[in-house]
């Protein structure tokens, strides 16, 4: 299986690394298989160019820059990543749509949503940007609320 070591990115969009070609021998067959990376790659195939592997456990992705948060879990907060988002594609996948580029987002460490094609992943967009906007909304009134208590507090 793949070992996976996210790559840190940059944040450009100009900076996506050339698809990269190499060798596996499927270790089923014993065929030697070419297999060119999807554009924008970040995993590091070296362990399995030019080695015995199935060929579903080749896979590529771009895992772009985390994000952690404070988060109280257990009472005392810990750094979670959270919301990020990774291309990927398993070219050899039982699941059909796998074989093509989706994305997968992280919401919190380790709790993901999977197999996002362009219109599902525009779809959880669209989903948090209406949750941004009522956050907003939230902090408005939260500024709003702590002036008049913090006010109130200093007249007493």
């Amino acid at each position: 299986m793949t070992t996976v070591v996210p790559a840190q990115a940059s944040g450009s969009a100009t900076s996506v690394t050339p698809p990269r070609t190499w060798s596996f021998i499927d270790r089923r067959t014993g065929e030697v298989r070419r297999y060119t990376c999807m554009v924008g790659c970040t995993l590091d195939h070296s362990r399995e160019a030019g080695r015995e592997v199935f060929p579903e456990d080749v896979w590529c992705w771009f895992w772009d820059e985390s994000l952690t948060l404070p988060v109280n879990e257990n009472g005392s907060p810990e750094e979670f990543r959270v919301l990020s988002t990774v291309i990927k594609v398993e070219p050899w996948a039982p699941e059909v749509a796998h074989r093509l580029p989706f994305a997968v987002i992280e919401l919190v460490d380790d709790h993901f949503i999977d197999g996002l094609d362009p219109d599902g992943l525009e779809t959880v967009i669209n989903t948090l940007a209406s949750r941004l906007e009522q956050m907003r909304e939230t902090h408005a009134r939260l500024v709003s609320v702590r002036a008049e208590y913090v006010g109130r507090q200093a007249r007493a």
